[in-house]
């Protein structure tokens, strides 16, 4: 009997092992999972139309190289981002759940511990315009992971500024921009006019913990996102400023969470922080509602540079 017993015991546990494996397979195998450029895909319940997948790849394309020329980090040869996809919200939630986040996320999310993009596609259909809020939440989630990789402790008015920023640019059609994000502008407008949640040299030294509570207390806004939003818009529409906001990613690169806003931005800017508060202020109500990424431009001058050569090398053929 104690044989049978064990030899039983032993059946059932290979039968359970088996079954989980059967299961993870199945769950496997409702992935869709290929790649495209700098692109890995994987998509559940979903496809993408060619347009889309091509204006995903361009516009991934063009944060990558701006991490890499702006901002001068450098990533493997073999280096691909993937993007993770879900149409099913209860899907979405299970497979967080599974990776074992213990904070959900509503629409989408970057796994620093798997490195990858995921996002709920809540409009999905084989229309373009159902897919570009599900686009702007790819690049936002592609910022993270681009910036994540290459630097630990980094600041999250500078971490969220920046992927804020990057899921304004659009893609789709001829006018392929950074677009200010008006609900954002509107509230620094309004603060510019009359005063702001936080002092800029408190937000700048805000800790994780008190940037989340400052997202929370002003309503309607999302406070800590909207500032940090607006001065990483601002110092990407300039040379000068640019420089600026990649020494700062440089320094906590280099030195982690012992590095210092305040400190870097009295360094490398001009006039030090307070003359940054004041050109910033300044900027606001001036601010353009696009912006032409260096990266878009230099793509649009090579690709302009390969259309003359393959002109002339039909012309020379001819001839």
């Amino acid at each position: 009997m104690k044989l049978f017993g064990e030899v039983f015991v032993k059946s059932q546990v290979i039968i359970a092992v088996l079954l989980f494996f059967a299961a993870g397979t199945a769950r496997a195998a409702k992935f869709k999972s290929y790649e495209s450029g700098v692109c890995t895909f994987r998509l559940h319940g979903c496809e993408l139309t060619r347009p889309v997948e091509r204006a995903i790849v361009f516009g991934v394309s063009r944060i990558f190289e701006t991490y890499r020329q702006s901002f001068g980090f450098s990533y493997p040869d073999n280096f691909k981002i993937q993007i993770t996809i879900f149409i099913n919200k209860d899907r979405f939630v299970e497979y967080q759940k599974e990776q074992g986040k213990k904070s959900i996320a509503d629409s989408a999310y970057y796994s620093v511990r798997f490195r990858e993009g995921v996002v709920y596609w809540r409009t999905y259909s084989k229309k373009t315009k159902d897919a570009k809020d599900m686009v702007s939440a790819v690049f936002h989630e592609v910022s993270h992971m681009l910036l994540m990789t290459e630097v630990r402790g980094i600041p999250l008015w500078i971490n969220e500024g920046l992927a804020e920023y990057f899921d304004g640019l659009n893609v789709f059609g001829e006018n392929r921009r950074v677009y200010l994000h008006e609900h954002h502008h509107r509230w620094i407008k309004r603060w510019n006019r009359n005063s702001f949640p936080v002092e800029l040299d408190e937000y700048l030294s805000l800790k994780h913990k008190e940037w989340h509570k400052l997202n929370r207390e002003v309503e309607n806004c999302n406070a800590a996102y909207t500032m940090g939003y607006s001065l990483v818009y601002f110092m990407m529409s300039r040379s000068s400023t640019e420089k600026v906001l990649k020494e700062l990613l440089w320094d906590f690169k280099r030195h982690g969470r012992k590095a210092n806003s305040i400190a870097i931005i009295n360094k490398h800017y001009r006039g030090g922080l307070e003359n940054f508060e004041k050109q910033w202020r300044k900027w606001i109500p001036k601010a353009r509602s696009y912006r032409p990424l260096r990266s878009l431009r230099t793509h649009s001058e090579r690709t302009k540079e390969d259309a003359d050569k393959n002109s002339q090398a039909a012309n020379s053929n001819s001839n």
